[in-house]
């Protein structure tokens, strides 16, 4: 069955089955390893159940976050960081929630704005953390060509129609060698493979993608990046007792050996214009 052919990352013909939850399915591409949620979420693309709400972004910021989070979210600046960006540099968070990773690029001495469809995830942010963040849809955002260093699409890909486009959208927002960072769930990853319907990174009533690494290699070698730092981390996990820790300890190993279940990719923009 070819529920969504051709595979929209490597053109692929072939898709199995690979994981069912309620009504959803999620086909993966026997090629690249892309996975998409059929039927697509209603939730995704900016529908999300908490989008318009404020409480659940104050509650959000408010609740305690632990050195567990902190490890998780330091990551892709991490990455950048390790693929030449730093202090000085335009960064603009493209779907950029309530603005975490605004803030702390902000701490690290980076030009960071950012901009989110939710209007009570920007409120926030802009009301109580002082941030520089606009409330706005991707598609109708309005970025000068060429003005940006560093463009972040953390978490965002997964749950938007056309991720292609996206792509070559941002693209132009680069200046020339601009620096593209992309973080989404990791399908590829063993956790994702042995948990199934259970895997944290999974989420069939938000994302309509699931990503591997090739697939996303595929992606963005035809929307003119290519791929200059790859790296894994966990998702937020908490250990508690003997078998969390043990685990724990098993998906340490996978972030060594780059195949943990949180996927962080450093891109960089080529000369010339992107394939279709």
């Amino acid at each position: 069955m070819n529920p969504m052919a051709p595979c929209p990352a490597c053109q692929g013909e072939q898709f199995v089955c690979a994981v069912v939850v309620d009504s959803a399915t999620v086909w993966r591409c026997v090629a690249c390893g892309l996975g998409m949620t059929i039927p697509p979420p209603t939730q995704a693309d900016g529908r999300e159940q908490f989008a318009d709400d404020p409480a659940y972004f104050a509650r959000a910021y408010a609740q305690p976050k632990d050195r567990w989070w902190h490890r998780f979210a330091a990551a892709p600046l991490e990455a950048l960081e390790a693929s030449g960006a730093g202090p000085g540099r335009r960064f603009l968070d493209v779907g950029c929630n309530l603005g975490y990773l605004v803030e702390a690029a902000q701490r690290r001495g980076y030009h960071a704005r950012g901009f989110d469809g939710s209007a009570a995830a920007v409120a926030f942010g802009r009301e109580s953390l002082g941030l520089d963040l606009t409330h706005v849809r991707i598609e109708s955002a309005r970025v000068d060509p060429a003005s940006q260093d560093v463009i972040v699409l953390n978490h965002v890909l997964e749950h938007l129609p056309d991720p292609g486009a996206v792509l070559r959208l941002v693209r132009g927002w680069l200046r020339p060698g601009g620096l593209l960072l992309i973080g989404l769930p990791n399908f590829a990853s063993p956790i994702a493979r042995f948990t199934g319907a259970c895997w944290a990174g999974l989420v069939p009533a938000q994302h309509i993608w699931h990503f591997t690494p090739a697939a996303l290699r595929h992606l963005t070698a035809k929307t003119g990046f290519v791929e200059v730092r790859r790296q894994t981390c966990m998702l937020t996990y908490v250990p508690e007792g003997a078998k969390g820790w043990t685990l724990y300890a098993i998906r340490r190993i996978l972030e060594v050996v780059g195949q943990a279940d949180n996927l962080i990719v450093v891109a960089r923009k080529l000369p010339g214009e992107c394939s279709a």
